[in-house]
């Protein structure tokens, strides 16, 4: 039977082309997602295990707000703790280091680096200790008085300068005009995984990205002979409490840990949409082993005819899906390393040698090989319950549409979803939601067989109507056998499914931002800091503007991380023009933010039980202890947005974060004054600025669904791979289909039937087919983004958009790829000479 199933393989190989390309496809997205991850672990940690080569031990702060992977924050320790470290038993040197904010500005007035999208931009010290510097210079000197700066040298590429340029370098302190005395590489690298490097003397670096007199933290470079544990000894025995020692392993392992993290989401991100195109490509593969096994019918009954037992048909089967997982993986996997080379690219990660481990290897076969078996055990089964007498058939007949217990379990669960989207929608739970879309999505894989012939009827009708026997005859073959129909429209409707509910989601979103904007944003500007992160714009610029002729109202607004009442949250500061210009009402108390009062909202003034005048103890990551405040206030945000669930006054933010910026500023005009007339002057405060960006009401709004924008065209095109192996399944499923029906076909030619209706009559069906799979996809896409929006009402989603024209276009682009999609089964079809067809047998 192993060598029946290898003969059968290799004499219609032609027929799981389109099987061996979907497996190919969903194993080289899944493996360039693996090895892309493993190349970017790879290369973190040896950049780390470089940085920290020649580091014995790390002394730092102990307080921590958030997780370091995620833009957590860590308190900073006095920079008299050098004196006293390097005073400690087994210390042969001593530095402290800085490390912030620092994005470098190009000769055209262009930022270097995109942190937002990118690889971090950081302003640090230039270490003096050697075995401390992971940095070499390559051109010029180290930074040794005010004014001066090195660079990494892919800043140095990318930007075009050169040593002796003056370059200017944005900071949170803002924006200044430095010398450049040296460029340097990270060991062998132009910079360490593709960040933007700045370093100034330690003072300087203190002073523009740090705080005056403290440190992030502290090298130890050990005596020769003194280990990492004994150093780590004798240092704690001197530093003060709140400060914690690490090994030079420990903080390397930490830093790799984090890093990992930090990437989790991004793998997590892809390998869902490579998962997504696998589940598309079982519906192609269980397609394509049911047709050729219904096809090979007289074959199977033959072969038990003369002896063969159900099992050794079964495994018949299977060995050709094994064979076919197996070749098509393999190759898949050598494809993906192409992909992982695409997606490095996109994310603008480093060129580098890719890391190819054994466990991303294994693991990408194994889902292909498991994939295409699983696919075809059912179509395999089929074939060993064939009787003998069955050889005595021409063709099976399908009766898979006609099951009234898959209708009957289709309509329950379909129903049962449609209950759960409904509840989740009134109830205002995405999750009860996500379930019921789930559910309408499994009940309608019951229904497909049911629904093919009426949908198929139905999309046909227009087309039997305009193009006469072809159409009809498009019509009656798409409906001819349900099961068929229906597995190969549902693998298209999956990837339309995804992306119509995408599309609704951005244009609800984009909708209910403009809606809120124009409702409840009483300004006419906001200027965004277009920086990354909690570093903004120094405090500096709101004063300015406010001496801006024409300004009524500026408003900044800062944020940071603390601890309130003991528990890990985001504290906001503004004052009282921002309740103003967002139009949020205060509903007990008062909203003059008077030093020593916060705001809240009133969810979390319920939530917490808290009321005007009760205490609330907020303690940022740099106070030793924690401050009490008031509750001066108590505000229901409004559509525009808030302030967030705790706001502080300008004054005690800044008495309590050193340094404070401003992430946005909001700026109302003078009655009488146009926005046009004020812009010119707002714009030229910010000219030193690079980052930020004056914008109108209508501008921040295009801004804001420009970025929505980027996120939908990423997730658009990754599922573009999805559709494209549902289309390869339409095309094998006409192939296929016109291999089944030979003697039919030639027998319509005998009849008179032109080579051209026959084409047509192909490439209809193959129309039907897409259109099929995409309106149900829509159908599904519209439930789907209808529930989450109307779920998340409360959440500031006001308005359910149908972005009509987008979901027209893909009815539209459903028809044209349909159309394609069948041009060289159709093209074969009408080659085939009309006397061999009709004696096929």
């Amino acid at each position: 039977m192993r060598k029946v199933a290898l003969r059968g393989l290799l004499e219609h190989k032609g027929r799981l082309l389109a099987t061996f390309f979907a497996v190919a496809m969903g194993v080289a997205f899944m493996s360039g997602v693996l090895t892309l991850t493993d190349t970017m672990n790879k290369a973190f940690d040896d950049l780390f295990a470089d940085v920290y080569r020649d580091t014995d031990a790390v002394v730092r702060s102990d307080r921590e707000l958030g997780d370091q992977a995620t833009g957590g924050v860590r308190a900073q320790i006095d920079e008299s703790l050098v004196d006293t470290v390097a005073g400690a038993d087994g210390v042969a040197a001593a530095e402290g280091n800085i490390q912030g904010y620092a994005q470098v500005v190009d000769p055209e007035g262009d930022v270097v680096g995109d942190p937002a999208m990118g690889a971090p931009t950081f302003g640090a010290n230039w270490q003096e200790t050697p075995e401390l510097n992971p940095f070499d210079i390559v051109d010029g000197n180290a930074p040794e008085g005010a004014g001066e700066i090195v660079i990494d040298r892919g800043t140095a590429d990318d930007s075009g300068y050169e040593v002796g340029d003056t370059v200017p370098v944005q900071t949170q302190q803002g924006s200044g005009e430095y010398e450049l005395v040296g460029i340097a590489r990270f060991g062998t690298a132009d910079s360490p995984g593709g960040s933007n490097w700045v370093m100034w003397t330690t003072p300087e670096a203190q002073q523009l990205v740090g705080q005056e007199g403290r440190l992030n933290g502290i090298g130890v470079v050990a005596d020769d002979g003194v280990s990492e544990g004994q150093v780590v000894g004798s240092i704690r025995e001197v530093v003060p409490d709140g400060t914690e020692v690490l090994t030079g392993q420990e903080i390397t392992e930490e830093t790799q840990s984090d890093v990992r993290e930090g990437l989790s989401f991004l793998t997590t991100f892809f390998l869902i949409f490579a998962l997504i195109a696998i589940f598309v490509g079982i519906f192609v593969i269980y397609n394509s082993f049911s047709i050729i096994v219904a096809q090979r019918t007289r074959e199977m009954a033959l072969l038990r005819a003369i002896g063969a037992s159900r099992k050794q048909v079964r495994r018949s089967v299977i060995v050709e899906a094994l064979i076919v997982g197996l070749i098509a993986s393999v190759i898949g996997f050598l494809a993906g390393l192409g992909v992982a080379l695409l997606l490095g690219e996109l994310l603008q990660i480093p060129e580098g040698t890719l890391a190819i481990l054994p466990t991303s290897i294994i693991t990408a076969i194994a889902v292909g090989v498991i994939v295409t078996v699983v696919s075809a055990l059912l179509p395999a089964w089929r074939a060993s319950r064939v009787p003998p007498l069955a050889a005595m058939r021409e063709v099976a007949v399908d009766t898979t549409g006609r099951s009234r217990w898959r209708t009957v379990i289709g309509l329950a669960i379909t129903a049962l979803g449609f209950a759960g989207v409904i509840g989740g929608a009134m109830g205002g739970d995405p999750a009860i939601v996500g379930y019921g879309v789930a559910a309408v999505f499994v009940g309608v894989l019951f229904l497909g067989p049911a629904m093919a012939r009426p949908v198929s009827a139905a999309v046909g009708a227009p087309l039997a109507r305009l193009r006469g026997i072809p159409g009809r005859l498009a019509r009656s073959n798409a409906g001819r056998n349900p099961r068929r129909t229906s597995a190969t429209a549902q693998a298209l409707m999956i990837g339309v499914g995804i992306v119509a509910f995408t599309l609704i989601l951005n244009s609800s979103i984009r909708a209910s931002i403009d809606q809120s904007l124009e409702r409840g944003f009483a300004g006419d500007f906001v200027v965004d800091s277009g920086t990354f992160g909690m570093i903004g714009l120094p405090t500096s610029v709101a004063e300015d503007m406010r001496d801006v002729e024409g300004v009524d109202i500026v408003a900044p607004a800062r944020f940071g991380q603390a601890t309130v009442d003991g528990e890990e949250e985001g504290v906001g500061a503004t004052d009282p023009g921002a309740l103003q210009l967002l139009d949020l009402d205060v509903v007990q108390g008062n909203g003059d933010m008077a030093p020593g009062t916060v705001l809240i909202t009133d969810d979390r003034a319920e939530a917490d039980g808290l009321s005007v005048g009760d205490p609330v103890e907020i303690q940022f990551v740099d106070q030793e202890q924690p401050t009490t405040y008031a509750v001066g206030g108590i505000y229901e945000p409004s559509e525009t947005g808030s302030i967030g669930d705790f706001a502080l006054n300008l004054e005690d933010f800044a008495a309590a974060v050193p340094n404070a910026t401003d992430s946005l500023i909001f700026v109302s005009l003078d009655d009488g004054v146009s926005v046009a007339e004020a812009e010119p002057r707002l714009e030229r405060v910010l000219e030193p600025y690079a980052t930020a960006e004056v914008q109108s009401v209508e501008e921040y709004k295009d801004t804001i669904g420009g970025q929505l924008d980027v996120l939908l065209q990423l997730i658009t095109g990754l599922l573009t791979l999805a559709i494209i192996i549902a289309l390869l399944g339409i095309a094998n499923t006409v192939a296929l289909s016109i291999i089944e029906r030979t003697r039919e076909i030639g027998l319509l030619r005998a009849v008179g039937m032109s080579r051209r209706q026959l084409r047509s009559a192909i490439r209809l069906e193959s129309v039907i087919i897409s259109v099929f799979g995409t309106l149900v996809g829509l159908a599904i896409g519209l439930i789907g983004g209808w529930g989450i929006v109307t779920a998340l009402e409360d959440e500031g989603f006001g308005v359910f958009r149908i972005p009509v024209n987008w979901l027209a276009f893909l009815v539209v682009m459903a028809a044209i790829l349909g159309t394609v999609a069948a041009l060289v089964p159709a093209w074969r079809a009408g080659r085939r000479d009309v006397l061999d067809s009709i004696a096929t047998d």
